[in-house]
């Protein structure tokens, strides 16, 4: 029988994800692209003074430091969102709340000499992440479940 898999077999993850994720897993997981490209949404000025922090209901709440970043960026929050929602290619941010709070500045962690900092990946691995992503229909989902995968394998002590 052509298209059954023989049972016990596994099934390919992005056969399962397009059959069961639910339309705000997606939305969720479209929302992500905010932290991965705040840098490049807000500029580098704005982004080492502030993160965000959450999105809920298009209302994204964003931790700034210190009052003078407040009250600029106060004036800003409708060309802020415009950026945004630049980025994501869709309208996902309605509103900006701003947080004062304290700024953990990210450790620049160099690896040690004649080692990288992250290992890469075997022909194996890469091949079994694109067989699995294949399936994915919404190609920002594929994108987030790669770069997912591509982390575990990159965290992972022992081979795969």
């Amino acid at each position: 029988m052509a298209g059954k898999r023989p049972k016990g077999s596994p099934e390919r993850i992005g056969r399962l994800l397009n059959a069961t994720v639910s339309s705000a897993l997606a939305a969720r997981l479209k929302d992500l692209v905010i932290w991965q490209e705040w840098e490049q949404a807000v500029g580098p000025a704005i982004a080492a003074r502030t993160r965000p922090l959450r999105i809920s209901g298009g209302v994204l709440t964003i931790l700034v430091a210190g009052g003078p970043w407040m009250q600029q960026l106060s004036f800003m929050k409708a060309e802020l969102c415009a950026r945004i929602n630049g980025q994501l290619g869709e309208e996902r941010v309605r509103e900006i709340m701003l947080k004062s709070g304290r700024i953990q500045q990210e450790p620049d962690v160099k690896p040690e000499p004649g080692r990288s900092a992250l290992p890469p990946l075997s022909s194996q691995q890469q091949n079994w992440i694109s067989s699995q992503i294949a399936e994915v229909e919404d190609r920002e989902m594929a994108l987030a479940l790669q770069q997912l995968m591509v982390a575990h394998y990159r965290s992972t002590k022992t081979p795969s």
